[in-house]
């Protein structure tokens, strides 16, 4: 007989974030990173810290990705304006962009996943997409998501990313209400 063994030793966590709010940065609530100031949705703080006492209970590992908009194209159309932009300058904003992303990670790792071993990842793309790609091949057990937040007609009309990483998952997925201030 093997011995069983914890059910969720890798839980994978999207991290959401945005640019912060001038009201934000003013009552200290934003996070300065590469000269930037970011806050982080409370339902992405909340997936964070949840993943994390998970991930102490047992043993396991939390793996916080970020998932960034992909420039999949070398033209970018304003107006009748067409700029053609070159494949190093797509491949600087993509480095950039992780540079951010992972030191934005690094922040709230710090903050709120002490004695857990963590693995920050940060890649463009769809979200759906690489939040499904990288459980996969991170061989996630669990993935601790944040909804939205969005009105139920804005999610019919662009859809919900909780709602299609829940279809497509190989893995049980935990969705953490948007709060609602």
């Amino acid at each position: 007989m093997t011995p069983a063994r914890a059910p969720f030793t890798k839980i994978l966590v999207p991290v959401d974030f945005s640019p912060a709010s001038d009201e934000h940065i003013a009552a200290g609530q934003a996070v300065e990173v590469d000269g930037q100031y970011i806050e982080f949705s409370p339902s992405s703080v909340r997936s964070v810290v949840l993943a994390a006492d998970l991930a102490r209970a047992s043993l396991g590992t939390v793996i916080l990705l970020h998932v960034t908009p992909a420039l999949n194209y070398s033209t970018m159309y304003a107006g009748n304006l067409s700029v053609g932009l070159s494949s190093q300058v797509l491949t600087d904003v993509h480095e950039a962009a992780q540079k951010t992303s992972k030191a934005a990670l690094e922040v709230i790792a710090h903050r709120h996943c002490a004695g857990v071993q963590v693995v920050i990842e940060a890649r463009p793309g769809v979200a759906v997409s690489v939040i499904i790609e990288e459980s996969e091949k991170k061989g996630a057990d669990l993935i601790v998501l944040a909804a939205s937040g969005r009105s139920r007609v804005a999610r019919f009309f662009v859809g919900s990313t909780a709602d299609r990483v829940i279809r497509e998952a190989i893995c049980p997925v935990l969705v953490i209400p948007a709060l609602h201030e």
